[in-house]
């Protein structure tokens, strides 16, 4: 108005009567007034607007909280409730609103409620409120108890403590909670039955193997030795040797293709009908045949097996073998060192029928030794993942030539537990080791 007044006075120059200049400012200001008061009505009209659409939404959200949220005073007495807290409690709103908190919570806590909301206030010292989470019990209308998730936080206005509280019903947590410890148990019950049954099958699978050398004290024609050590509790490789008759002596390695339970049944299946046709049959060829046929029967899987398998004539030394798919065997017969023995080419065991082997003949003096392995020994990795490899294994060899037989294999075994350096064995390993003595 100040700066109305000068604008008058440089206007009219002082030509207004006093009359007429507070006319003019009566004017003015009922033009100015109404201006403003129709701006202060606009800008007000919008605030109530945004307070009632604010208003709206916490109702809108508050009304679909899957968690009651309940205010109660300083005395504790309820205030406000939203819907979720009467359907989690089972309590109308005349029955809650009014009424002390402590109708939701079960004895002792109901009866110590009171007490603790008045140590808050004198001391300021809090148990549950501006906490975190905690879990504590409620009670529902009909008496039942169940769990809960509780947030409690104060509120101060005008001087004056609130306390707001959300409340999460925890029943089907726990239940899930004690069906997930139930499926656990049930599945580690399941763990322990397997790993037991895992280590009996790896007993069976170790009493089909012999074990207790020298098998045969009586026979001073030859000194074998044989290992396999599975790269699981159970494996697919195996070896055998033990006595066609008095004068005969069999021997064989094989390597079943996969891991586990599978391949260390389709093992015994194998070794069963390998001992049942050497029985019957002359030429290891022979068996390697009648052998493909009957693992080729029923044989849904795909699996296959490799071997290598040969007699010798305690009489003479000479060893006639054969071989299905499997690494040639070594040995030190034909110059004093060993060197691998020659092997037909061959296809694996349970791949296709009738399939034709072929037997080889390698005489033996008394000192000569036959090597036979598994890929296992060959292919095992050190952490650099180098192999250990064919060169390897003929070096260390060369350097065995007159050792035994468990010497010869105990002599393999530490190297290749020096090269590997600890690296996780990734398949199994076999060796068997025949030195002939001669009569």
């Amino acid at each position: 108005m100040a700066i109305y007044e000068i604008l008058k006075d440089f206007y009219f120059q002082g030509a207004l009567s006093l009359r007429e200049s507070h006319i003019i400012t009566v004017f003015v200001t009922g033009v100015f007034a109404t201006f403003a008061g129709f701006l202060t009505i606009k800008v007000a009209s919008g605030l109530v607007k945004e307070a009632q659409q604010a208003r709206l939404k916490v109702a809108s959200i508050n009304e679909s909280l899957f968690d009651a949220v309940i205010l109660i005073n300083e005395r504790g007495i309820i205030e406000t409730i939203n819907p979720a807290t009467k359907k989690m409690f089972g309590y109308s709103d005349n029955e809650l609103i009014g009424n002390n908190i402590k109708i939701l919570m079960p004895e002792p806590f109901a009866s110590e409620h009171d007490g603790y909301l008045h140590n808050f206030l004198t001391t300021r010292i809090p148990k549950i409120i501006g906490k975190t989470r905690r879990e504590v019990l409620g009670r529902r209308a009909n008496g039942d108890l169940f769990p809960m998730d509780l947030v409690v936080s104060e509120i101060v206005s005008n001087g004056r403590s609130e306390f707001i509280g959300i409340i999460r019903d925890m029943t089907d947590y726990k239940r899930a909670e004690l069906e997930m410890i139930r499926l656990r148990d049930a599945e580690q019950r399941s763990l322990d039955d397997l790993q037991h049954e895992l280590k009996m099958a790896a007993q069976v699978q170790r009493s089909m193997l012999a074990g207790e050398f020298p098998l045969y004290p009586q026979h001073k024609e030859f000194d074998v030795f044989a290992s396999m050590v599975p790269a699981r509790q159970i494996g697919g490789d195996f070896y055998d040797v033990f006595l066609i008759n008095d004068n005969k002596l069999f021997i064989a390695i094989g390597d079943v293709s996969g891991k586990g339970l599978p391949a260390a049944l389709y093992m015994a299946q194998c070794m069963a009908h390998l001992r049942m046709l050497s029985l019957h049959e002359v030429g290891p060829h022979k068996i390697l045949r009648r052998l493909n046929n009957l693992l080729c029967e029923n044989n849904g899987f795909g699996m296959f097996i490799t071997l290598c398998c040969g007699v010798l004539d305690l009489e003479t030394g000479e060893f006639v073998y054969s071989n299905a798919g499997h690494n040639p065997p070594l040995s030190n017969a034909l110059n004093g060192c060993f060197v691998f023995m020659p092997v037909p080419k061959s296809i694996v065991l349970g791949y296709m029928r009738d399939v034709k082997y072929t037997s080889l003949v390698m005489g033996l003096n008394p000192g000569d030794t036959i090597f036979l392995y598994t890929d296992g020994v060959t292919e095992a990795e050190n952490q650099q993942q180098d192999l250990f490899s064919d060169e390897r294994l003929l070096e260390i060899l060369g350097g065995s030539v007159e050792n035994g037989a468990q010497q010869i294999i105990g002599l393999v075994d530490a190297e290749m537990k020096r090269f590997t350096e600890g690296a996780e064995q990734s398949d199994d390993i076999t060796m068997l080791s025949l030195r002939y003595l001669g009569t």
